[in-house]
């Protein structure tokens, strides 16, 4: 099946389920009688679609038309295409709208949305208004409001908006913003008092910046406010409206304005190089070349912390400090189940580091990126670890290194970190030197002409053969870290040497008794930095036969005929002082290059995450039970009470004459009229209130039957009290503009199946992001022949599929869902097994339409489709289910996570079956506060275009690297300057950009790792401090001391000092009907129900970290500054729950 054929194929079946939902839907059972999730094939359609929600009348195709002559003339996702169809639109060349402010708001909407591809509802939530203001001399300047969902969109999208905003206020003859000096230090105050109040801005300009920027604005930006908090300074100015913070506009002025500065002027450029004309940002050129170079160095950081250590989380742990030898080992490399953020380590590193990592982990790391999701990849180096009775060893199995992990006494080397040249060039990164591995061989060895079965396994013979033959450096297997060690370290070791002998097993042994030890301790300790394993016998150390070879070959020793005399050459030769590297080089037959190369700073960031989402209380229906659910918003709570009193929209029913939850009456099945209520007269009317029209509602606060309710319910489905589960769950309240609830039939059929509701009426599965370019049958569990039957005909090589060990290349919209063996939560195959049987009872129970699944097994899940969807995106993605991974991974396309404008660097996605989004979806059921569409899938992408998506995917190498890459990376070029084929590439020339992407490094079997990491598992947050110290405390790159400061520092005594705080303006709460009060009530219960008051911030939650920390700072001691602050916070909370008796709780020996 090809890519075309493929992607007819899901067409095809995305439009079977939709007739289906259609018809059902057409019951008028649900607050909207047709399927609120239109298809969007093409960007514009899903530009366009997205902002129709605001202005139904720009659903008109000539404006879809236009977006595509746009990319026709200027290219896909340009700033031209933006300033093109803003212009047009707000020209109202396509349809009318109230005034030209409504028009030019329309036209930046479209703009916005084309730019972020029409799948964040940032362009509807995020940019949410624009007005009038007036300059000191009276004319009239545009002021754009923005509010936080503005975050989703992404930075370099939020300064574009500025420029489309500002190239309209030039075609319209609006004037430029006039700053006063008040305003101006109002932006500076409010931006230091957001980053330092709320919360962290990625990026704070500095005082002299902001001052720059805000007095060269041609428009306003201005926001909502967001906190409750008041700046500090420069309140009550006239032209800005609150005195509240207003984190909107915080981020777009210091995230995307001021941050993205270079490349959104750049982007204005090759505008303006169009026709476009627009001049309000060019004062930009001078912020890029002037105020950006004299900004002060590390805002943001003072410090001096790394960023990637700033936010570390005690019980996760530190596995390097910045740059250090033994840290992570930098190579260059895409298996086939990394790249697009994710890298791949050794399953033994996974093993050996407690199991703290594991597949979908995410690792937070020095450069050249912030984070990463893992993946494992058997064929690279893994870790060298030192045991306790002083031996070194290299665990190559997962399984050789859960032997020995409680014998390690230090790991010398994490072993490598497998990083994508795609994510190097991605983030404008200079090129990072790996160290000398087998494939920069290998492709010396082929420019030199030569070839090898296996560049991954050559012996210590064949390597001398082809490195004489073909004048390339040793074989990397065979040369160690000669650069990590100083040269005092290399001539005790060479001493040492000098004293040893072969044995007649042809090992080298090292003289290692008791009075050795002392005389040698320099030698073993630079023995051991080399990463060369040996075994330590009663008064010797043995170095297998390779090893010996290889030692002594580097050392220019090679024979093991007449060592003596050999030894006192090599002796002779070694000077008294060097650089260790160029020394070996000098004495051995061949090139013996860098080992080493850039070792990474790394900490353990998210752990891999694969469940079921639920809401506060864990719902199975949106009907609202209120109070009268009790604490665990019980539905048979509420109908043993009778009834419940909260916001219902308003249905009446003309047959029965009653008011109804509904849109169709669940009597007498008849369709209702939708009335409104007026607050001010507190009457029903049909149409509105012709007194106080400002008070209509869809919606009124009243009392309705709960046991009718419920009754009606079990009888729409047959259902007996008996079948029931013993607790269904509601909601307290419904949180949308009319208050639409789902019908509580839906609930009894999730109830059945222990299924959760999300806000907007599916059931969703959340997981860690992983990206996946080629599988094999037996890692997803799914037969030969049913692959074959979803069009998996050929594996990458072309040949026909006939087992379960070839190797095929991914469909772009195929996905693979957890189903973790080891998992402590609900597995993807069990819940969407049930969430199959929960559509085909409503279809067939509630509808009264044929079942569409008839799930037998988990097998049956196989091809069925599902929407694909990130947080704060508004854009679903069609996927199809082809198989289910071991893991805690939703392994997709690198495609599909771009369509989701996301990448693998730890994100999570979520997954609904698309059946049950087109039969329960409902945008009557989103939240009406501001950010309520995000994460709705308001619009289905039923096709992936490849030009269409989030441009990281653009930089996605094609095919393998060339040996330019590492010669560039040894001279520490920028990544810019390698010249390799990449789908930006693909896409100009026209070639099929998802096919034969390639990868570096193959996997055995993706499943062969540490699957639950044990951050997870480990009971205690004291059990898991215990056990990241453990293995920080064994991890030679890592120094524990500034471990156990940053714990402290980062989180323990912020988190007491907060909760501290907390304490002193808490409210209190009733433990019956769980009402809130400000202060406790004088009668010492609570006065609405007579229950018991209790804290809602207890001594407990102050003090859980007091202990952990105080031992922390004792153990591993800490600067006395940072001990003396801990007891300071101590006394304060002693000063308010008073002093705990000293206790012996158990002897320690």
């Amino acid at each position: 099946m090809n890519s075309e054929q493929y992607f007819q194929h899901i067409n095809d079946e995305v439009k079977k389920a939709y007739a289906v939902a259609e018809v059902a839907r057409a019951k008028g059972l649900d607050p909207v009688s047709k399927v609120e999730t239109p298809i969007a094939i093409s960007l514009a359609e899903k530009a366009v679609g997205l902002i129709s929600v605001v202005y139904p009348q720009l659903q008109d195709v000539h404006i879809i038309n236009r977006i595509l002559e746009l990319e026709k003339q200027y290219g896909q996702l340009t700033m031209s295409v933006c300033l093109g169809i803003a212009e047009d639109i707000a020209r109202e060349k396509y349809c009318k709208f109230k005034d030209l402010i409504q028009a030019i708001d329309a036209g930046i909407r479209v703009a916005f949305s084309y730019f972020t591809l029409g799948v964040v509802s940032s362009p509807i939530e995020g940019y949410t208004d624009l007005k009038v203001g007036k300059t000191l001399d009276g004319k009239d300047y545009l002021v754009a409001y923005f509010s936080g969902p503005i975050r989703s969109a992404g930075t370099t999208a939020g300064c574009v908006a500025l420029m489309v905003i500002d190239y309209l206020r030039e075609i319209f003859n609006y004037a430029k913003y006039d700053p006063t000096e008040e305003e101006v230090k109002r932006y500076v105050t409010e931006n230091y008092d957001y980053h330092e109040r709320v919360t962290n801005l990625q990026y704070l300009p500095s005082e002299e910046e902001i001052t720059f920027l805000a007095k060269n604005l041609p428009i306003q930006i201005s926001g909502e406010p967001t906190e409750q908090r008041e700046v500090y300074n420069h309140k009550d100015l006239p032209r800005v409206e609150t005195n509240q913070i207003r984190g909107g506009m915080c981020l777009v002025f210091s995230e995307c304005l001021a941050q993205k500065a270079a490349k959104g002027f750049r982007l204005l450029k090759a505008a303006k190089a169009n026709g476009f004309k627009s001049t309000g940002f060019d004062f930009l050129q001078e912020y890029v070349d002037v105020i950006q170079k004299k900004k002060i160095k590390g805002t943001g950081a003072g410090d001096g912390v790394p960023t990637y250590m700033k936010d570390i989380v005690a019980g996760r742990p530190i596995y390097s400090h910045p740059g250090r030898s033994g840290g992570f080992r930098f190579r260059y490399g895409r298996s086939r189940n990394s790249g697009f953020s994710a890298t791949s380590v050794s399953p033994a590193t996974m093993a050996v580091s407690r199991n703290f990592l594991a597949v979908g982990t995410q690792l937070k790391i020095e450069k050249p990126t912030k984070g990463c999701a893992l993946s494992m990849v058997e064929n690279i180096e893994g870790p060298i670890v030192k045991l306790k009775d002083g031996s070194v060893v290299k665990p190559i199995t997962m399984e050789d290194a859960h032997k020995i992990k409680n014998s390690v006494e230090e790991i010398i080397y994490l072993g490598d970190l497998l990083f994508s040249l795609d994510d190097v060039i991605n983030r404008n990164y200079a090129l990072l030197k790996p160290g000398y591995v087998e494939e920069w061989w290998n492709l010396q060895l082929e420019k030199a002409g030569g070839s090898v079965l296996d560049s991954c396994n050559v012996s210590f013979e064949d390597a001398l053969i082809l490195s004489e033959k073909y004048s390339i450096p040793l074989y990397p297997a065979y040369i160690y870290y000669w650069t990590q060690i100083n040269y005092s370290g290399f001539l005790g070791l060479v001493d040492w040497i000098a004293h040893g002998g072969i044995s007649e097993d042809k090992r080298f042994v090292l003289p290692y008794s008791k009075s050795d030890r002392e005389r040698f301790a320099v030698g073993k300790r630079a023995l051991e930095i080399i990463g060369c394993p040996h075994a330590v016998h009663l008064e010797s150390v043995i170095l297998n036969s390779s090893d010996s070879k290889a030692l002594l070959y580097n050392l220019g020793i090679n024979s093991f005929e007449n060592l003596d005399n050999s030894f006192d050459v090599l002796v002779k030769k070694v000077p008294a002082d060097g650089d260790v590297l160029t020394v070996v080089n000098s004495l051995c037959s061949f090139a013996v290059k860098d080992k080493a190369g850039d070792f990474i700073g790394a900490r353990m960031g998210r752990p891999e995450k694969a469940k079921l989402r639920k809401l506060t209380g864990s719902p199975h229906v949106l009907f609202p039970v209120s109070e009268e659910g009790g604490r665990l918003r019980s539905v048979q709570a509420a109908v043993e009470y009778g009834s419940v009193q909260s916001d219902f929209p308003n249905f009446f029913c003309g047959l029965c004459g009653d008011d109804s939850p509904y849109p169709r009456c669940p009597i007498c099945l008849t369709l209702c009229k939708k009335r409104n209520y007026c607050r001010a007269c507190e009457k029903y009317s049909d149409g509105p209130c012709s007194e106080h029209p400002e008070n209509i509602q869809g919606f009124s606060t009243r009392r309705v039957d709960m046991k009718m309710q419920f009754d009606l319910a079990k009888k729409m489905i047959g259902a007996r009290l008996d079948d029931l589960p013993v607790v269904i769950k509601g909601v307290r309240g419904t949180m949308s503009q009319d208050h639409s609830c789902e019908q509580l039939a839906k609930g009894l059929l999730r109830a059945k199946y222990n299924l959760h509701v999300n806000k907007d009426g599916t059931i969703r599965y959340d997981m860690t992001e992983m990206p996946l370019m080629y599988f094999k049958p037996k890692e997803i569990g799914t037969s030969v022949e049913k692959l074959i039957e979803l069009g998996y005909e050929k594996d990458y090589l072309g040949a026909p599929l006939t087992n379960d060990n070839q190797i095929l290349e991914l469909f772009p919209h195929d996905i693979v869902l957890p189903a973790c063996p080891e998992t402590l939560d609900e597995k993807a195959d069990d819940v969407f097994f049930n969430i199959t049987r929960f559509v085909d009872d409503e279809l067939e129970k509630l509808y009264k339409l044929d079942k569409y699944f008839n799930s037998v097994d988990k097998n049956s899940l196989i091809g069925c489709l599902f929407a694909c969807i990130a947080p704060h995106i508004c854009t679903a993605t069609v996927g199809r289910l082809i198989g289910f991974s071991k893991t805690q991974a939703f392994f997709a396309s690198p495609y599909m996570h771009a369509a989701m404008r996301r990448d693998a660097d730890g994100d999570e996605a979520a997954v609904i079956l698309l059946m049950d989004m087109l039969l329960n979806f409902s945008r009557k059921f989103l939240p009406s506060h501001r950010g309520g569409t995000q994460d709705a899938p308001l619009v289905l992408n039923v096709k992936i275009n490849a030009g269409e998506v989030d441009d990281q995917i653009l930089d996605t190498v094609c095919g393998k690297y060339p040996i330019e890459l590492y010669e560039l990376a040894e001279q520490r070029k920028h990544s810019s300057e390698v010249q390799i084929e990449r789908i930006a590439h693909r896409l100009k020339s026209g070639k099929d950009p998802f096919t034969n992407l390639g990868f570096t490094h193959d996997v055995d079997n993706f499943n062969r790792a540490v699957l639950n990491s044990a951050y997870k598992t480990l009971p205690t947050m004291h059990d898991k401090v215990a056990e990241q110290m453990d293995l920080c405390s064994k991890i030679r790159a890592v120094d524990t001391s500034d471990v156990a400061r940053l714990i402290i520092e980062r989180h323990f005594i912020r988190d007491i000092r907060g909760n501290l705080r907390k304490f002193s303006q808490q409210v209190f709460r009733c433990v019956g009907c769980n009402e809130k009060f400000r202060r406790p009530p004088l009668a010492g219960k609570c006065t609405k129900c007579g229950g018991k008051i209790i804290f809602t911030i207890s001594e407990g939650s102050i003090v859980k970290y007091m202990e952990a920390a105080l031992n922390l700072a004792r153990t591993y001691k800490v600067s006395p500054y940072l001990l003396e602050n801990l007891e300071i916070v101590q006394g304060d909370i002693w000063s308010i729950f008073g002093r705990e008796k000293e206790k012996q709780a158990k002897l320690v020996f």
